[in-house]
Protein backbone atom coordinates (compact mmCIF):
# COMPACT_ATOMS: atom_id res chain seq x y z
CA UNK A 1 0.00 0.00 0.00
CA UNK A 2 1.29 3.23 -0.58
CA UNK A 3 1.07 6.25 1.68
CA UNK A 4 1.50 10.12 0.09
CA UNK A 5 3.81 12.32 2.53
CA UNK A 6 4.09 15.68 1.80
CA UNK A 7 8.24 15.54 1.25
CA UNK A 8 10.48 16.99 -1.17
CA UNK A 9 12.45 14.25 -3.96
CA UNK A 10 14.97 16.05 -4.12
CA UNK A 11 15.94 16.55 -0.41
CA UNK A 12 14.71 12.87 -0.12
CA UNK A 13 17.75 12.07 -2.91
CA UNK A 14 20.35 14.42 -0.90
CA UNK A 15 19.70 13.01 2.64
CA UNK A 16 19.14 9.07 1.69
CA UNK A 17 18.51 6.92 4.70
CA UNK A 18 19.36 9.87 6.52
CA UNK A 19 16.11 11.67 5.36
CA UNK A 20 13.64 12.23 8.35
CA UNK A 21 10.93 10.82 7.35
CA UNK A 22 7.76 11.03 9.97
CA UNK A 23 6.21 8.18 10.93
CA UNK A 24 2.37 8.04 10.06
CA UNK A 25 -0.08 8.11 13.46
CA UNK A 26 -1.15 3.78 12.69
CA UNK A 27 -1.76 1.67 9.85
CA UNK A 28 -5.27 2.96 7.64
CA UNK A 29 -6.19 -0.60 7.57
CA UNK A 30 -6.48 -1.15 11.12
CA UNK A 31 -4.92 1.50 13.04
CA UNK A 32 -2.24 -0.33 14.93
CA UNK A 33 0.80 0.73 15.29
CA UNK A 34 3.58 0.60 12.79
CA UNK A 35 6.81 -0.36 12.38
CA UNK A 36 10.15 0.99 9.79
CA UNK A 37 10.50 -2.04 7.13
CA UNK A 38 13.55 -1.18 5.58
CA UNK A 39 13.75 1.02 2.36
CA UNK A 40 13.41 0.36 -1.45
CA UNK A 41 14.23 1.72 -4.59
CA UNK A 42 12.09 3.98 -6.35
CA UNK A 43 12.97 6.00 -9.99
CA UNK A 44 11.53 9.73 -10.19
CA UNK A 45 11.97 11.37 -13.98
CA UNK A 46 13.39 14.39 -12.11
CA UNK A 47 16.92 12.52 -10.97
CA UNK A 48 18.87 10.11 -12.63
CA UNK A 49 19.71 7.64 -9.58
CA UNK A 50 17.07 5.84 -7.62
CA UNK A 51 16.09 6.75 -4.59
CA UNK A 52 15.12 4.96 -1.52
CA UNK A 53 11.65 5.65 0.06
CA UNK A 54 10.99 4.30 3.51
CA UNK A 55 8.67 0.97 3.94
CA UNK A 56 6.31 0.54 7.31
CA UNK A 57 4.92 -2.88 8.03
CA UNK A 58 1.85 -3.09 10.44
CA UNK A 59 2.12 -5.61 12.96
CA UNK A 60 -1.34 -6.59 13.11
CA UNK A 61 -2.53 -7.15 9.32
CA UNK A 62 1.31 -7.77 8.61
CA UNK A 63 0.86 -5.00 5.26
CA UNK A 64 3.68 -3.33 4.02
CA UNK A 65 3.11 0.28 3.35
CA UNK A 66 5.81 2.33 1.52
CA UNK A 67 5.93 6.55 2.13
CA UNK A 68 6.27 8.28 -1.53
CA UNK A 69 6.28 12.00 -2.31
CA UNK A 70 2.45 13.40 -3.05
CA UNK A 71 1.95 14.50 -6.35
CA UNK A 72 3.18 10.96 -7.77
CA UNK A 73 0.64 8.08 -9.34
CA UNK A 74 1.46 4.47 -8.26
CA UNK A 75 3.68 3.13 -10.81
CA UNK A 76 4.54 6.52 -12.51
CA UNK A 77 8.09 8.49 -12.95
CA UNK A 78 6.95 11.60 -13.65
CA UNK A 79 4.77 13.84 -11.23
CA UNK A 80 1.15 14.23 -11.99
CA UNK A 81 2.06 18.05 -12.40
CA UNK A 82 4.96 17.09 -15.57
CA UNK A 83 1.73 14.79 -17.07
CA UNK A 84 -0.74 17.56 -16.74
CA UNK A 85 1.51 19.68 -18.09
CA UNK A 86 2.18 17.85 -20.98
CA UNK A 87 -0.88 16.89 -22.13
CA UNK A 88 -1.83 20.84 -22.24
CA UNK A 89 0.89 21.39 -24.22
CA UNK A 90 -0.54 19.00 -26.69
CA UNK A 91 -3.90 20.52 -26.45
CA UNK A 92 -2.98 23.60 -26.77
CA UNK A 93 -0.24 23.49 -29.91
CA UNK A 94 -0.29 19.93 -31.58
CA UNK A 95 3.30 19.00 -30.66
CA UNK A 96 4.80 17.37 -27.76
CA UNK A 97 6.60 18.91 -25.25
CA UNK A 98 10.53 19.44 -25.43
CA UNK A 99 12.65 17.67 -24.25
CA UNK A 100 11.85 16.17 -21.21
CA UNK A 101 9.88 13.90 -20.58
CA UNK A 102 10.57 11.64 -23.41
CA UNK A 103 8.35 11.47 -26.58
CA UNK A 104 7.78 8.07 -26.29
CA UNK A 105 6.21 8.86 -22.75
CA UNK A 106 3.79 11.32 -23.58
CA UNK A 107 2.47 9.74 -26.59
CA UNK A 108 1.93 6.29 -24.33
CA UNK A 109 0.01 9.01 -21.88
CA UNK A 110 -1.73 10.52 -24.97
CA UNK A 111 -2.93 7.02 -26.49
CA UNK A 112 -3.84 5.64 -22.79
CA UNK A 113 -5.94 9.14 -22.35
CA UNK A 114 -8.15 8.46 -25.44
CA UNK A 115 -8.48 4.88 -24.77
CA UNK A 116 -9.80 5.63 -20.75
CA UNK A 117 -12.45 8.80 -22.29
CA UNK A 118 -13.58 6.35 -25.15
CA UNK A 119 -14.21 3.57 -22.45
CA UNK A 120 -15.37 5.61 -19.78
CA UNK A 121 -16.84 8.58 -20.82
CA UNK A 122 -17.83 7.10 -24.21
CA UNK A 123 -18.45 10.01 -26.64
CA UNK A 124 -16.67 12.98 -25.47
CA UNK A 125 -17.20 16.36 -27.26
CA UNK A 126 -14.59 18.70 -24.90
CA UNK A 127 -10.79 19.14 -25.14
CA UNK A 128 -8.43 16.38 -23.67
CA UNK A 129 -8.20 18.46 -21.11
CA UNK A 130 -11.63 18.26 -20.24
CA UNK A 131 -11.72 14.66 -20.17
CA UNK A 132 -8.64 14.25 -18.17
CA UNK A 133 -10.42 16.48 -15.57
CA UNK A 134 -13.67 14.64 -15.60
CA UNK A 135 -11.74 11.06 -14.90
CA UNK A 136 -9.94 12.46 -12.46
CA UNK A 137 -13.31 13.46 -10.41
CA UNK A 138 -14.19 10.11 -10.92
CA UNK A 139 -11.34 8.62 -9.19
CA UNK A 140 -9.53 7.45 -11.91
CA UNK A 141 -6.04 7.94 -13.25
CA UNK A 142 -6.46 9.01 -16.74
CA UNK A 143 -3.19 7.85 -18.43
CA UNK A 144 -3.38 4.16 -16.55
CA UNK A 145 -4.06 1.15 -18.66
CA UNK A 146 -6.16 -0.25 -15.45
CA UNK A 147 -9.76 1.01 -15.76
CA UNK A 148 -9.61 0.31 -11.82
CA UNK A 149 -9.40 3.30 -9.64
CA UNK A 150 -5.97 3.98 -7.40
CA UNK A 151 -6.30 0.79 -5.31
CA UNK A 152 -3.67 2.06 -2.67
CA UNK A 153 -6.92 2.88 -0.22
CA UNK A 154 -7.71 0.83 2.74
CA UNK A 155 -11.16 -0.97 0.81
CA UNK A 156 -10.73 -4.48 0.33
CA UNK A 157 -9.80 -5.90 -2.82
CA UNK A 158 -12.72 -6.14 -5.60
CA UNK A 159 -12.18 -9.78 -5.55
CA UNK A 160 -14.53 -12.05 -3.21
CA UNK A 161 -12.17 -14.67 -1.18
CA UNK A 162 -14.35 -17.91 -1.40
CA UNK A 163 -12.91 -20.87 0.44
CA UNK A 164 -12.86 -24.19 -1.62
CA UNK A 165 -14.16 -27.16 -0.44
CA UNK A 166 -11.70 -30.05 1.52
CA UNK A 167 -11.00 -32.59 -0.48
CA UNK A 168 -12.12 -36.46 0.40
CA UNK A 169 -9.25 -38.57 -0.17
CA UNK A 170 -9.94 -42.05 -1.25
Amino acid sequence: MVLSVEVDVNQIARLGKDFPWIKPSGCPCCGQPLWWHGFVLAYFSCLYEPVLLRRLRCSCCRRVHRLTPAGYWRRFRCSVTEIIQSISHRCAAGRWQQPVPPRSRQRQWWQRLQRMTGAVLGLFCGSALDAFESLLGCGLVPVSLSFDRDNSGPDPPPYRSVSLPERSWR
